[in-house]
């Protein structure tokens, strides 16, 4: 079968506990035609010596703008013929390569597929899986509680032929951002199939920066002209309120206890 040549790009910073097993789960995909970008932000940890451990490795360390520049970076360095998103903490399922190009492969007329996510804890525990979901674009502007499965979702690289790249002013939402002109452009497909790890632990980026994602999401909104009396806003106002009470430990246990 034909055999395209697939992107890993992954942006890290200070992850040296993480970025092995990420490196490991795209070296044990039995799939040959891939190359693996990573862009470290100058990590002062053990991460370079872990990266230096790898000589497949196209890696560069030093510092950038944020994650969106370093994101960047390494899309316009992929050569491959599909991009993969795999954030530093994050990994790709057993065998996610290969389901991904049979799925393009046999749908040369597609661009975008979405897997199963499937959500591990700091020491690789499973959580829960996410079903594969489309999306839309009036989804991501408007929809509650709307989620990006971005490290499950494989598209083409001339998709950023029409889309752009990241706007880089937003740090926490530059996904979304993406997304939503990837949904502008193209039909999103999916496939019942788990294709990444999404790794939720206590010192994660979505985990402790809650209100300044929020504050991001609005900038979203705001770029596409989302309404401003949507249910998705009122549940934005209740993510503001309640948030400062999750950092108070006796009210988070109370409330954990009483969901048992």
């Amino acid at each position: 079968m034909e055999l395209y040549k697939i992107s890993i790009v992954t942006v890290s910073y200070n992850q040296g506990q993480f970025i092995r097993d990420n490196i490991e789960s795209v070296l044990s995909q039995n799939y040959d035609n891939f190359e693996h970008i990573i862009i470290d932000g100058g990590s002062t940890d053990n991460t370079v010596s872990i990266l230096k451990e790898y000589p497949h490795l196209n890696w560069v360390s030093e510092k950038d703008k944020g994650q969106s520049d370093g994101l960047n970076k390494g899309f316009k360095k992929a050569t491959g013929d599909i991009i993969a998103w795999i954030n530093s903490d994050d990994m790709l399922c057993s065998n996610a390569l290969n389901e991904v190009n049979n799925y393009f492969v046999k749908h040369k007329d597609r661009s975008v597929l979405v897997g199963n996510q499937v959500f591990i804890d700091g020491v690789n525990k499973t959580i829960k899986t996410v079903k594969a979901q489309v999306f839309s674009a009036d989804w991501l502007i408007n929809g509650v509680k709307s989620a990006v499965m971005q490290n499950s979702t494989f598209f083409l690289s001339d998709v950023f032929n029409k889309t752009g790249y990241l706007d880089e002013s937003f740090h926490y939402t530059m996904d979304r951002d993406l997304f939503i002109r990837i949904a502008q452009n193209y039909q999103v497909y999916t496939i019942e199939k788990d294709l990444a790890y999404f790794r939720v632990w206590e010192d994660s980026k979505t985990y402790t920066s809650k209100i300044s994602f929020f504050k991001d999401l609005i900038k979203v909104k705001r770029k596409y002209n989302a309404p401003y009396f949507s249910l998705s806003n009122i549940w934005i106002v209740w993510q503001f309120c309640k948030e400062p009470f999750r950092k108070i430990d006796f009210l988070r246990n109370f409330v954990q206890y009483m969901k048992k």
